[in-house]
């Protein structure tokens, strides 16, 4: 094949759910031309990567004419094979033979794991590629210097929490992180990172607020940059967020934290990487019965129990 087009997803941690897919493709096609669309909020956490030839914004939003003429230009390409993670109309108007089925009977529950199977349904499937690359070497300086301007000497072995989330209902209370952090950061010795987008500065600030070792790093670094430094720590806690998937992607000892969302769709399984939940169904909030949603609950999931798999992840790497 000679011309590969993915079509990912808008929101960035459900992109970066999808990069073993364009891995798979770079694989078993390495002298092919991978083009990928991408929603435009998660079009910088792709853009380092060596594999993806041409990197395109879809506004999933924009208007008729808009779409028409980015028909027109991807037509221009002559694509051997389209790999539509979206399931939109695109391989019918591109009139490619090979293409993703438009009707799909998963056998799986986890995301992750169903956009793998889209490839498999083709007959394109690898177990385990190889990991995507989300950051070069400028990313790297540069995150070291952004840490260096503010006082941090240390080039690696933080602890980098991501108290923030797209959704408020995904985000576990400010008082709980703190009471995870305080005696990890004590007891270990690290510095804390406190990362996120711009607008979650203001809960990672209350995160903050007495730790004398966290340092507020929230629309201050790029994704790539955050990505560098991420493959650095010793350990990532974080919600259900962009931040979780990337620290799974990268290989970081990883803890993600569960209420609202299905752990068992968006959660992961490696040595590497623990969730903190608790059971729904002895919650008294009955959330399972609201719209996906309306959910907000933690099902009384405590300080303690996330501390115990913080400290579990870290005594490992000793």
């Amino acid at each position: 094949m000679k011309n590969i087009l993915v079509i990912t997803l808008s929101n960035i941690g459900d992109v970066i759910m999808t990069t073993p897919v364009i891995m798979a493709l770079a694989v078993q096609f390495p002298d092919a031309r991978i083009t990928v669309l991408v929603g435009p909020k998660a079009y910088p956490i792709l853009e380092k990567s060596p594999h993806i030839h041409q990197l395109v914004a879809y506004h999933k939003k924009t208007g008729f004419i808009a779409k028409w003429k980015l028909l027109q230009a991807l037509k221009r390409n002559h694509y051997d094979c389209i790999v539509d993670l979206r399931n939109t109309p695109i391989p019918a108007l591109l009139s490619c033979k090979k293409h993703s089925p438009f009707i799909r009977r998963f056998r799986k529950t986890n995301m992750r794991e169903r956009h793998q199977e889209i490839l498999e349904m083709m007959g394109l499937g690898v177990p385990n590629p190889p990991p995507f690359q989300f950051f070069d070497a400028t990313d790297e300086q540069s995150s070291l210097a952004a840490l260096q301007n503010r006082g941090i000497a240390e080039t690696e072995g933080w602890i980098m929490a991501a108290p923030g989330a797209a959704s408020a209902k995904k985000r576990w209370p400010a008082t709980h992180f703190q009471e995870v952090i305080r005696p990890l950061a004590e007891g270990m010795g690290k510095k804390v990172l406190l990362i996120g987008a711009g607008n979650e500065r203001p809960i990672a600030e209350a995160v903050g607020q007495g730790l004398a070792d966290a340092v507020v790093l929230c629309g201050e670094t790029t994704l790539p940059e955050t990505a560098a430094l991420l493959a650095k720590a010793a350990l990532v806690l974080a919600n259900d967020s962009a931040i979780m998937h990337l620290g799974f992607e990268l290989g970081v000892p990883t803890v993600g934290i569960f209420g609202p969302t299905d752990h068992e769709k968006y959660g992961h399984a490696s040595e590497k990487f623990r969730i903190a939940c608790e059971d729904v169904a002895a919650c008294s909030c009955h959330s399972q019965r609201r719209p996906y949603a309306e959910r907000d609950c933690f099902h009384g999931l405590r300080p303690e129990k996330v501390l115990r798999l913080c400290t579990e992840l870290l005594l490992a790497q000793s």
